[in-house]
């Protein structure tokens, strides 16, 4: 992005001094009405190709919005701030197919077709001259049958690696192998959409194409945003004080090299009946099965602290629309975030779950997450340096990011065969290494997680922890 704009700038300076010294080396052989005559064509020239290349297609320009540069400015040179999104096939799409279908789902966003360049300091989307669907799309052959274990590894290096900057910020790769099963992996920036809007786009046909950030209209969702400045007051005021994180195996130094897994799918009924007994939502439920996961996990590590909590990131949607059937085709960053301490020193299931219920009713969740998207917005606005600044100070303070996003209720298809299943990994911005994700689909649940090399470097094991975590709440 500044890259570009500096050669921009140079390009324009090279050719002015160019026509200059053109004029100077002929002035001499030229009359006085000549060399005016020249001077005049030269900088009517230069004026042409200034506008051409300029003005005329910075014109055409978006300004990006402000959460979503919000997510842009997150990036670090080794952490990129990207979604991952996984779909697996019992029969591997065809390539034509795959085309196909991301040029129906995908292309008629534009977002899919612009790249970010930088304006006067600020991010703005360009349609890219240059686009082809052909630039975003590959293809990975497997010499052998694709196991999980073989594809786990493929999706955390396609995952590791950033995406093009000069050319829209997303890729799809068809992964394939030699038993016949098939693979379709997405790597799209945050800043193009949030989890929500990309799965639903990924999921369904076009149902309208509205771009928009249209404001939230569920008016009981509305009713239990910000009602006063207090809340705000009392907001900051709680993330402020929030002490940092303390040093653990899950907080490290960042290598830059990822690592993923997933969990095999368990009954979302299942779930929804430990929920609805106690009185507690789905989020509830899934936040206590990671967080034995991760209370064993450390205890493994002999890095368990009795006695102390840790803190989690949790991502909450303010779309309007619970599920993605339901919601409308808008991208964009619609959500804000909270601060949970999840009760590791807790030795029982049991404990772990009263004692998160007790937290989650402590304070208004939804109020919270609304003034963070307003914080997230408000930095989206400044340069790059100070949200880094601010997000490296927040991300002290807590260890790990835990996203749950609501997949489509029913089986789909993508291009010609029925998805069997999906996975997403959110990331894992600022300083933090580690990102949990629950993800719904066709009745079941799934678990991933994300780390870095650095901080984690075995994440299956957080997975088959909550695997074997998961039955004893269900079973409580």
């Amino acid at each position: 992005m500044h890259s570009r704009q500096k050669i921009s700038l140079t390009a324009r300076v090279v050719i002015i001094g160019l026509v200059i010294a053109g004029i100077y080396l002929v002035a001499s052989n030229l009359s006085a009405p000549r060399l005016m005559l020249s001077i005049l064509v030269a900088l009517s020239v230069v004026g042409a190709w200034y506008y051409y290349h300029y003005v005329r297609s910075r014109s055409a320009a978006i300004r990006m919005a402000p959460a979503d540069a919000a997510w842009l400015h997150l990036d670090e040179p080794n952490n990129p701030a990207d979604i991952i999104l996984l779909m697996t096939f019992d029969e591997a799409p065809t390539v034509e197919a795959v085309h196909a279908t991301v040029a129906e789902r995908l292309l008629r966003f534009n977002r899919f077709r612009q790249r970010v360049v930088n304006v006067g300091g600020q991010p703005y989307w360009e349609m890219d001259p240059d686009f082809a669907v052909g630039n975003h799309l590959s293809h990975v052959d497997v010499s052998g049958p694709l196991t999980a274990e073989r594809l786990a590894e493929i999706v955390a290096d396609l995952g590791t690696h950033d995406t093009a900057p000069e050319r829209p910020l997303w890729s799809s790769h068809i992964v394939k192998g030699t038993d016949g099963r098939g693979a379709v992996v997405f790597c799209v920036h945050h800043c193009i959409g949030d989890g929500f809007a990309l799965a639903r786009a990924v999921s369904f046909p076009a149902r309208s194409a509205d771009e928009s950030t249209a404001p939230i209209s569920n008016p009981k969702r509305a009713s239990k945003l910000i009602s006063s400045a207090s809340d705000l007051m009392r907001t900051l005021r709680h993330m402020a004080q929030a002490p940092f994180g303390r040093e653990t195996v899950i907080r490290g130094h960042l290598r830059g090299q990822r690592r993923i897994a997933w969990s095999g799918g368990f009954s979302l009924e299942a779930v929804k009946g430990v929920a609805r007994s106690r009185g507690v939502s789905l989020n509830d439920v899934f936040i206590t099965a990671l967080t034995g996961a991760l209370r064993h996990f450390l205890a493994e590590s002999g890095k368990l602290a009795e006695g102390r909590s840790i803190r989690a990131i949790v991502p909450v949607s303010l779309r309007p629309a619970r599920w993605i059937e339901e919601a409308d085709d808008s991208l964009g960053n619609r959500f804000g975030l909270f601060f949970i301490d999840l009760p590791v020193e807790e030795q029982t299931a049991k404990a772990r779950s009263s004692k998160l219920e007790e937290r989650m009713r402590a304070g208004n969740r939804l109020t919270e997450a609304s003034v963070v998207l307003g914080i997230l917005k408000a930095l989206g606005l400044g340069p790059a340096s100070l949200e880094r600044l601010v997000s490296n100070i927040f991300s002290r303070k807590a260890s790990v990011v835990i996203s749950n996003v609501p997949g489509p209720r029913a089986p789909v298809y993508f291009g010609d065969k029925e998805i069997r299943e999906v996975m997403f990994w959110a990331p894992h911005p600022g300083k933090l290494g580690l990102s949990l994700s629950i993800l719904t689909y066709a009745g079941t649940i799934r678990m991933g997680a994300r780390a870095d090399v650095g901080t984690i470097d075995n994440p299956r094991r957080i997975v088959e922890l909550f695997e074997a975590e998961l039955p004893v709440i269900l079973g409580d």
